[in-house]
């Protein structure tokens, strides 16, 4: 943990102070930021301060005064519930503004870990406590060097990896040889393993009205066959075996036929969910070019708004985008106005997928590719981008 680098960023948000508060590890936000280790025992509440300006304080219980010990600052242990709060009261009067774990009307609830009676508590010493949403993700979504490195090259693995499985498949039903989602599924997390990736689970392979449900996921028990002339969608996403890799995730559309046999609807669906994407990409670049900020929740309008001018907005039915990090859903701004309300920035040196699909009864459309924030401009990677669906044959 990096106090100073904690206390530059409450100076360039305007902010007096930092609050961190969990009970039972239901603020991981907390535990990410002040690197602490999960693998202690935590029942009790405790509090970590941090002024802008300053020592911080740690409060704990006596029965766990252990758990912040890695932790620069005083310490103050109580034991009633009385000494919690003046202890309370004590370091955090004298600021006006701090921030916290949580979400205004609840707009953000990947950062809503502050339960409302712990706001209610600090806001009756005359605290004001605003979201640390866009503070936090300073630390848990910024990206070293090493680790925009990381993402790149599991990228390139993976498309690797899909390329192979593609060829494979191409031989298969030239040869009438017998598929099915699972088979297939099981093959292609062969592969990518083979390319020395981490798969914490098994990639999505989906045919036709399958892949109209965005997180199917075929089984042992439940699968259905591929045949010539099905659709089929593949969502996929690893990463480098190492603790601070960060994920590259990626979904491609192909078609057990020929060019020729793509049925015009699926194509000109295709082209509308193409469309989304490049539109939200192109949107994120320019506004970044002409140093400006941009918000998870603009990036969801100007995709959104491409699909729903075609007619199909109403099978359109989750956000555009999400933070990725070391974890393949992050805790950093998503490509979101329409599950949550995501005000935050798309910060330099963050990742996020943008994936628009389009899912109606008789087969689902999605594509995805990861972007790289840096400062005036973004980076795709995964590529060379999809531009049209793969015929296998």
């Amino acid at each position: 943990m990096d106090i100073e680098r904690i206390q530059q960023a409450l100076r360039s948000e305007g902010l007096d102070g930092w609050l961190f508060y969990d009970f039972r590890k239901t603020n991981p936000i907390a535990y990410q930021v002040l690197t602490l280790s999960q693998e202690e025992m935590y029942t009790r509440r405790w509090f970590y301060f941090v002024p802008a300006e300053g020592t911080p304080s740690a409060i704990v219980s006596a029965v766990e005064s252990h758990v912040l010990r890695s932790l620069p600052g005083h310490q103050l242990v109580y034991r009633t519930w009385g000494e919690m709060q003046e202890y309370l009261r004590s370091i955090t009067g004298n600021h006006t503004t701090i921030a916290m774990e949580y979400s205004p009307l609840n707009a953000i609830p990947y950062v809503s870990r502050v339960d409302a009676g712990t706001l209610e508590l600090i806001r009756s010493f005359g605290v004001e406590v605003v979201s640390s949403a866009n503070l936090s993700q300073y630390f848990v979504a910024q990206l070293s060097t090493s680790q925009l490195h990381s993402h790149r090259e599991a990228g390139q693995r993976l498309i690797a990896a899909k390329d192979q499985l593609f060829a494979e498949l191409h031989e298969n039903l030239r040869a009438g040889i017998s598929l099915d989602e699972y088979q297939v599924q099981q093959r292609f997390t062969a592969l990518i393993k083979q390319s020395g990736l981490s798969v914490p689970e098994p990639p999505i392979v989906a045919v036709n009205a399958n892949a109209s449900n965005p997180h199917y996921m075929p089984t042992s028990i439940g699968y259905s066959p591929i045949r010539h002339g099905d659709l089929i969608l593949f969502d996929f996403w690893a990463r480098l075996p190492q603790d601070d890799a960060v994920y590259a995730d990626y979904t491609w559309i192909a078609f057990a036929g020929s060019r020729d046999e793509i049925p015009m609807h699926q194509q000109e669906v295709f082209e509308v969910v193409r469309s989304a994407r490049d539109t939200g990409i192109a949107f994120v670049r320019e506004r970044l070019a002409a140093g400006e900020r941009v918000e998870g929740r603009e990036v969801d309008d100007a995709t959104r708004r491409v699909i729903v001018n075609a007619g199909y907005g109403d099978y359109f039915v989750h956000r555009t985008g999400h933070s990725i990090t070391t974890f393949e859903h992050g805790n950093g701004a998503n490509l979101d106005n329409f599950e949550t309300q995501d005000a935050r920035a798309l910060l330099p040196n963050t990742c996020c997928s943008v994936e628009p699909g389009i899912y109606l009864p008789a087969f689902g459309i999605r594509s995805e590719v990861n972007l790289l924030i840096h400062a005036n401009d973004v980076e795709v990677t995964g590529g060379p981008i999809q531009q049209e669906i793969v015929p296998l044959l």
